[in-house]
């Protein structure tokens, strides 16, 4: 990740940090996530935690386990838009029904045609037909 991106979230985790204790409690990280117009759900939000802090956490994130988290999830972002531009073999920027066939073949699983149009019709939120970076993004989280 970016170390100006890196400094953004820094600098968010510290103003969230209301009790100026070094970490975010639950209700810290929501309105953090807040902020950035993310509203999350309850269950989004003990998703969230549990990703941050571990399985087995304290229940308070600090700052190097939210960095630490942060960059995963720009790994994983910087795979799926890797493989999504591997497979959009036309660079229309979108995925057609054989284009994603290909990726999801690239798995070492063979798919039916009905069962690529019903991951297709999952995937695309929009209805267009095709599938997005975003689209993709959203199918795998």
């Amino acid at each position: 990740m970016p170390r100006h991106s890196m400094s953004k979230w820094e600098a968010a985790f510290k103003a969230a940090d209301r009790d100026r204790n070094g970490t975010l409690d639950r209700k810290e990280l929501r309105a953090l996530f807040k902020q950035h117009n993310c509203n999350l759900t309850e269950s989004q939000l003990n998703e969230l935690f549990v990703y941050f802090d571990g399985p087995r956490g304290d229940q308070r994130i600090t700052l190097s386990e939210f960095v630490a988290g942060l960059e995963r999830v720009d790994t994983f972002v910087k795979s799926v838009e890797s493989l999504f531009n591997k497979f959009d073999a036309d660079r229309s920027g979108y995925l057609d029904r054989s284009e994603m066939k290909r990726l999801l073949e690239s798995s070492g699983h063979r798919f039916t045609q009905p069962e690529v149009i019903e991951i297709m019709k999952r995937s695309d939120k929009n209805g267009d037909g095709k599938i997005s970076l975003q689209e993709l993004l959203d199918a795998f989280t």
